[in-house]
């Protein structure tokens, strides 16, 4: 697990948009959905970006993947994929590997996802990141910062359940205390969140945590693997996550 620091500094909000299951190299992926989204990206100052994982297909000869399929050989996706990424590289502020990036590097010893990552100049860790994303709303008067905490990884598991999907996700938690928790791997894009009690007992009182769950969208059109495997289709896309600047409040939409 990397430990990264976002400041913000003074912006009165920040959009943090989780991307990845684009699986470049696969025949079914949709690069105008993907190519809007970044353009929006582009327009819009306040929006920031974490990779996710899956940002490849990978296809190899031992994998679910059909290797016989595929567009583009995985040297050939990772440079389409810079082409797509690098508008925005700017705006990257951490990036994970997928299940279908290691397969090159169980094969090879080669992660295909740093070179990526090197190449865009954003901080990486193969298996999660620790984002701690802060705020500064009024530097003058030197008050207080607004800080929220974010674990990612691309996820494992899952399932053909919406409910297996949702634990998926939730399975985050057993990791670290967070404020948001961020996977991708199952092509659902949903949010929710939960609530417990901490005890103060320096202060003696009790603080309520909430905590958020978002699990990322996709951007692979149905079909192919889903379809033999009798996966329903899913919204293509990914959830939009607001970080107010000013005080603490996380808002999704989808």
């Amino acid at each position: 697990m990397k430990f990264i620091t976002k400041d913000f500094g003074n912006l009165e909000y920040a959009y943090v948009l989780p991307l990845g299951d684009m699986h470049i190299g696969d025949p079914a992926f949709d690069s105008k959905k993907f190519i809007k989204l970044r353009d929006w990206i582009l327009e819009n100052p306040n929006a920031y970006v974490v990779l996710v994982g899956d940002i490849l297909n990978c296809a190899i000869k031992n994998s679910k993947s059909d290797i016989y399929n595929e567009l583009m050989n995985p040297q050939q996706s990772k440079k389409y994929a810079l082409e797509l990424l690098l508008p925005i590289k700017d705006r990257l502020i951490g990036m994970v590997s997928g299940n279908h990036e290691f397969r090159i590097y169980r094969e090879s010893g080669t992660d295909i996802a740093e070179d990526i990552a090197d190449r865009l100049g954003v901080p990486y860790d193969q298996d999660g990141i620790l984002l701690n994303m802060k705020f500064a709303p009024y530097p003058e008067l030197r008050t207080g910062k607004v800080n929220y905490t974010a674990y990612v990884s691309h996820g494992f598991g899952g399932g053909g359940t919406k409910g297996a999907k949702i634990n998926a996700v939730s399975k985050l938690s057993n990791i670290v205390l967070a404020d948001l928790y961020v996977s991708g791997h199952v092509h659902f894009a949903t949010v929710f969140k939960d609530s417990f009690f901490i005890p103060d007992t320096r202060n003696g009182k009790i603080d309520k945590l909430t905590r958020t769950f978002v699990s990322a969208g996709s951007f692979l059109s149905w079909g192919g693997y889903a379809e033999r495997m009798s996966l329903p289709p899913a919204k293509l896309g990914t959830p939009r996550i607001r970080l107010d600047g000013q005080k603490k409040n996380l808002h999704v939409s989808i």
